[in-house]
């Protein structure tokens, strides 16, 4: 996917739906996960991912007049696939998260050049540069618990003996 051939608002349907993806994954890491603080962490995630939506759909808004942004399934996203399900480590989720935010932080920088040269209500470079380096701010958070859960990982497979009773 080439940023340059396509038009701000084009790329504003993409970023929404980027955002929409990863929502997606945090929503499904909390709902899975039987730590509470896991649990607040990746609800955390999710509020902020709906938080960029927003954002997004607002500068979108005022672009074209009032018009809502139309994020349609099959609306490319210029980062990984984040594949999982019940049978996938979190950790193994976490770490294509990681760099699905790494692709998001650059994608956002890219807009934000970009739009030095748009026309229009507000200042969506700013904005985008902000997006920017919350994505990068979203990996370091999704670094420390992978982490965490590598540790808990390692130590339940070398330690068999956890789970068992008194």
């Amino acid at each position: 996917m080439e940023i340059d051939d396509m038009s701000f608002d084009e790329l504003l349907v993409i970023a929404a739906k980027s955002e929409v993806n990863a929502r997606e994954v945090y929503e499904y890491l909390a709902n899975r996960s039987g730590n509470f603080v896991v649990t607040d962490r990746f609800e955390f995630l999710a509020g902020e991912e709906q938080k960029h939506e927003d954002f997004i759909r607002e500068l979108y808004k005022k672009r074209n007049s009032g018009k809502d942004l139309d994020v349609k399934k099959d609306t490319p996203v210029p980062i990984p696939f984040i594949k999982y399900d019940d049978q996938t480590d979190e950790s193994e989720i976490i770490s294509q998260a990681m760099e699905a935010e790494i692709a998001s932080r650059d994608f956002y920088q890219d807009m934000a050049d970009k739009a030095q040269s748009v026309e229009g209500e507000g200042n969506p470079e700013k904005l985008l540069r902000y997006l920017s380096g919350m994505e990068q701010n979203h990996y370091e958070i999704l670094k420390s618990e992978r982490e965490r859960m590598l540790e808990f990982e390692e130590f339940d497979e070398y330690h068999p003996a956890m789970h068992m009773g008194p």
